[in-house]
């Protein structure tokens, strides 16, 4: 039997399915006039709450301006997930986002209708952060204000404003330092024969990012050659994730892609991939994943035994973009594609339609002839 119904301020949800599905009902100007309307919301009764004043912000003629954070939940957040669904955005960044909405943007903004962000008070909000969660959270608020523009809720944005930012000696220090093509060949014969050969490999010779590497299956690589190099064509198609769960979303749309390993090392990984007899290129031996922060653990400990520094380990993918463009002068449109970014501009967008062989060859024929050949 379904529940009553329980009005808000502004129409009612109506409990239908025991918890799963809810009706509302609520008054709007339709093309037949002003009317009384209906909606069926399928999940949690805080879902059906949040759709309610959603469609109140949208057709309400009396609404009053919704908050920054009615704008935060009713379209900003659904939006972006909509797009991290359809694979435009990534699931990384969402989930940051939503991170500093909690710690920084709610406490302060989320009760504070959107007319009534006085650019004063954001000054003195700004200031009173480090940097970096002070850049993060007004980027995050000025897109979710632009919203309440858009929609007619207000005039201006009032978080695009120019702010004085905090000092950057705010900042923590971060490691920027990359290896040099020595050191990561170091690396690499460091690791030769251990569990975490193919994803160092995948890494520093095709400038994957680190879940890509792990998310490797044996099938997922083939043999190739070009200009007499030996290659491993590698499908990038899913990745793991820091505790292990894999995912076929990666972190954009242009990241699914293949990937050249060329050379020796190349050789190597195809090698590998042909004797693998489990599921993951990469595994923990038993048919299962090795997640990011296994696969960084070791790989450290490895690194420092070797006596080569340690730099973080998504370093190995900056390593590898500078010695492919300085050291064996690859053209930038070349490696973009490869790393799995967007190539710029009007030609990256509508024009630039490189193929797997094509990438090869370029590549391999940077590579040829080079000391790194035979290594």
């Amino acid at each position: 039997m379904s529940r009553r119904a329980m009005r808000s301020d502004w129409g009612s949800v109506t409990e239908i399915d025991r918890g799963r599905r809810y009706r509302l009902r609520f008054w709007a100007e339709t093309p037949d006039g002003y009317r009384r309307c209906s909606e069926t919301v399928r999940g949690t009764r805080r879902d059906a709450y949040d759709r309610l004043a959603q469609i109140r912000l949208e057709h309400s003629s009396d609404a009053p301006c919704p908050t920054v954070g009615e704008a935060y939940s009713a379209w900003w957040l659904p939006t972006y997930e909509r797009r991290v669904a359809d694979g435009d955005g990534s699931t990384a960044t969402l989930r940051n986002y939503v991170s500093i909405w909690a710690t920084w943007c709610r406490p302060r903004w989320a009760d504070v209708p959107c007319d009534q962000v006085r650019p004063l008070d954001v000054q003195r909000w700004v200031l009173s952060m480090p940097y970096n969660q002070a850049r993060l959270s007004l980027t995050l608020l000025a897109l979710v204000a632009d919203y309440a523009v858009r929609y007619g809720a207000v005039g201006s944005n009032a978080f695009r404003e120019k702010y004085v930012m905090p000092s950057r000696s705010t900042v923590r220090g971060h490691d920027k330092a990359i290896w040099t093509a020595d050191e990561v060949s170091a690396i690499a014969d460091a690791v030769r024969g251990m569990w975490l050969e193919p994803a160092l490999l995948a890494q520093a010779y095709g400038g994957m990012r680190v879940g890509e590497a792990l998310g490797i299956q044996p099938a997922d690589v083939s043999g190739a050659e070009s200009h007499g190099v030996p290659a491993a064509m590698v499908d990038v198609r899913r990745q793991v994730s820091q505790t292990g769960g894999v995912s076929d979303r990666l972190k954009t749309r242009d990241s699914r892609r293949t990937v050249p390993v060329v050379g020796p090392r190349g050789r190597r990984l195809r090698e590998l991939a042909e004797a693998c007899d489990g599921p993951w290129l990469t595994g923990d031996g038993m048919g299962g994943t090795v997640s990011q922060r296994v696969y960084s653990k070791a790989l450290r400990a490895t690194i420092k035994a070797a006596g080569v520094p340690l730099h973080p380990i998504t370093s190995l993918r900056n390593s590898w973009q500078t010695w492919m463009r300085w050291q064996l002068h690859v053209p930038p449109y070349i490696i973009e594609p490869i790393m799995g970014h967007a190539v710029p501009g009007v030609t990256g967008t509508y024009y630039d339609r490189p193929t797997p062989q094509m990438m090869l060859d370029a590549v391999a024929s940077a590579y040829a002839g080079t000391k790194w050949d035979q290594r």
